[in-house]
């Protein structure tokens, strides 16, 4: 995992502790575990550990009853399509009515797209309406027949075409959305591979190819492009996509019924058009030149863009605007490049950074603009919601590199370097405010079903957790950066708690989530002085999720029809195998809390990571010590 995973925060978590036990040494809780160390396996909640192959004999042609059929479709083109348009609705709409009417035959590759849809749409309604688990079939029984159609025998051997690339997207998003995120990494990977060996990359000017063709495969692209971005965040690697291997434009804010109408037909015809009135008006295409997004052509773009009424494309533009910008931040932040410049240059790709994320919000349109609490349609309000926790999760991974810890005993160099100390709290301020304002779009009370009606539910715990790791941070800090708002930062933290504990009770990876971070906030605000008896705590809830959703022994699945309640929508056996592991998790924490710290001095670079590919040199670099005189300010920058 490299520097921009939560989970290598978390283990910064764990570091932090440590270093507060070294300033006021804290009474062992067993001498066993005196220097006890966190490794990346122990604190990756991820469910890449448990197998995808579905727990019972798959028929490859089978399909579930036309009713059941309907309402995973259905749910799909409602729940997923708005922020992955891979498929394009009306042609699939049309063969999908042909195929259960008889009309038509399907190909393998057909079915496994439908397969894939019938999978993403069934974990879906799994996790949203407890009502309905008893009568959907788990998931991984559409995943592991969309395997057997596309990627069995020579498949993978053979030259990809467009429907290729639609499945391994499909899947890409479904291991995303369950968790599964290395394997979703290498799938991810694969489909980037398949589209650019199809030219989907690349801006089309082939005069034979309807202008509509040619748009939903530039939406195929970016569909592409947000989950690898997610991954490549998620993970901390490096992604399959570089700024120039790409020139595909932005998608039209238009949806696909009217693609064929104008005004779409002008953009689709005239690139020029397209590109003064869309890309000139969007934020990404200036990170490198600021300057140009006050042309007359960008103005005159960003004026007819928000009169438009707000559209499932036009979310989905200006998600795939914020996205490219948050990839600028992975790249000139967080990649191994950093490790050869200064602080200093650092700082100015930040400063630069943060005033496009500025920019791109000064340029929502009305009907997008979360700011704005005129405008409570709940036909808008999943839109601005969605763009709200994008935008915040792109401001902490912006100022994530300066929430550190301050040294006040080296006053001297603080009095020498104000400007720098002043740069470097504001930015961690902002990342702060970005946590506790991302929870703010959340109820108090955790409710299942404004998550999946209105939340990015698909990347819904990643976010959760960079909120949660950050604000842990603070507390371990002392709230140096925010004192003023302690209260409400433990308040935060006690809220993202009871939020992974909600989705603890029907997923895996959250339920380890849950297990890390209440561990970590509970002590954390006991030791401050906060009551912690409003924080659940898994010791009372893991019996009931370990009787309710993980049995190590369910009753064996056909492969028709639908089938009776299953337990958490993974192979139970694999679950059992590791319950011992998820019931440990919640000790680490507490140790590197509570416990005294090993004599062992070690370097900021994290010696635990074995995993992070750039060590101690990148942490030497990007974060400079005090002892090495690369940082007056007196921060330690530890990442």
């Amino acid at each position: 995992m490299g520097k921009s995973s939560e989970i290598t925060w978390m283990g910064r978590v764990q570091e932090e502790t440590e270093q507060r036990n070294r300033s006021q040494p804290l009474k062992a809780t067993s001498k066993d575990h005196t220097g006890d160390k966190i490794s990346p396996s122990t604190i990756n909640y991820h469910v890449d550990d448990l197998g995808v192959d579905a727990p019972g004999p798959v028929q490859m042609y089978w399909v579930p009853p036309r009713q059941v059929a309907d309402h995973l479709f259905e749910t799909y083109l409602l729940a997923v399509h708005p922020h992955f348009p891979i498929i394009k609705k009306s042609l699939f709409s049309t063969q999908y009515r042909n195929f259960f009417d008889d009309i038509s035959y399907a190909g393998d590759k057909w079915m496994a797209i439908l397969n894939m849809i019938f999978a993403i749409a069934a974990e879906y309604l799994y996790n949203s309406d407890a009502a309905q688990r008893r009568d959907i079939k788990d998931h991984l029984f559409y995943l592991t027949r969309a395997r057997m159609l596309s990627m069995g025998g020579d498949s993978l051997f053979e030259h990809p075409d467009l429907q290729q690339v639609q499945i391994e997207g499909l899947i890409a998003f479904h291991m995303l959305s369950t968790n599964q995120i290395n394997r979703a990494w290498r799938i991810s990977a694969l489909a980037i591979r398949s589209a650019t060996s199809l030219g989907i990359n690349l801006k089309s000017s082939c005069h034979k190819m309807l202008g509509v063709s040619k748009e939903i495969g530039c939406r195929i692209w970016w569909c592409l492009y947000t989950v690898e971005h997610i991954l490549g965040s998620m993970t901390g690697r490096a992604t399959s996509i570089s700024t120039n291997m790409y020139t595909t434009q932005l998608p039209l804010p238009f949806d696909e019924h009217h693609l064929s109408k104008p005004p779409a037909t002008l953009f689709l015809e005239n690139f020029d058009i397209r590109e003064k009135r869309v890309d000139m008006a969007m934020t990404s295409p200036h990170i490198r030149y600021p300057d140009r997004q006050q042309t007359e052509d960008a103005l005159a773009g960003r004026s007819w863009l928000q009169s438009l009424p707000v559209n499932p494309s036009l979310y989905f533009l200006y998600y795939c605007d914020i996205t490219v910008v948050n990839q600028e931040i992975l790249d000139h932040v967080y990649s191994a490049e950093s490790a050869t410049v200064s602080w200093d240059d650092i700082k100015g790709g930040i400063s630069r950074l943060k005033a496009t994320v500025d920019a791109w919000l000064s340029t929502l349109p009305p009907g997008l603009d979360f700011t704005s609490t005129n405008d409570e349609n709940e036909k808008t309000y999943w839109a601005k919601t969605n763009l709200a926790f994008h935008y915040h999760s792109t401001r902490i991974m912006l100022g994530r590199p300066c929430l550190c810890r301050h040294t006040p005993h080296q006053a001297d160099r603080l009095r020498r370097s104000l400007d720098d100390r002043g740069f470097s709290h504001d930015m961690a301020v902002m990342t702060l405010e970005s946590a506790m304002n991302m929870l703010d779009l959340l109820p108090d009370e955790p409710n299942t079903a404004h998550l999946y009606q209105f939340c990015p539910w698909w990347c819904f715990l990643h976010y959760i957790m960079q909120t949660a790791t950050v604000i842990i941070l603070e507390l371990s800090f002392r709230c140096v950066h925010m004192p003023d708002r302690e209260s409400s930062l433990v308040q935060s933290a006690k809220k993202s708690v009871r939020w992974l504990c909600m989705m603890s009770t029907h997923c895996i990876a959250s339920h380890r989530a849950w297990q890390l971070c209440e561990s970590a906030v509970r002590r954390l605000v006991s030791s401050m002085g906060y009551d912690d008896s409003d924080t659940p705590q898994p010791n009372k809830q893991s019996n009931e999720l370990s009787g309710d959703r993980i049995d190590p022994a369910p009753p064996p699945q056909l492969d028709r029809g639908v089938d009776s309640a299953q337990g958490l929508p993974y192979n139970e056996s694999h679950t059992a195998d590791h319950s011992s592991n998820d019931a440990d998790l919640t000790g680490y924490l507490a140790f590197g809390l509570l416990s005294a710290t090993s004599t062992q001095e070690h370097t900021a670079g994290d010696a635990n990571f074995p995993y992070d590919p750039i060590n101690e040199e990148f942490i030497r670099y990007f974060f400079p010590s005090m002892d090495e005189g690369e940082n007056p300010s007196g921060e330690k920058h530890t990442f």
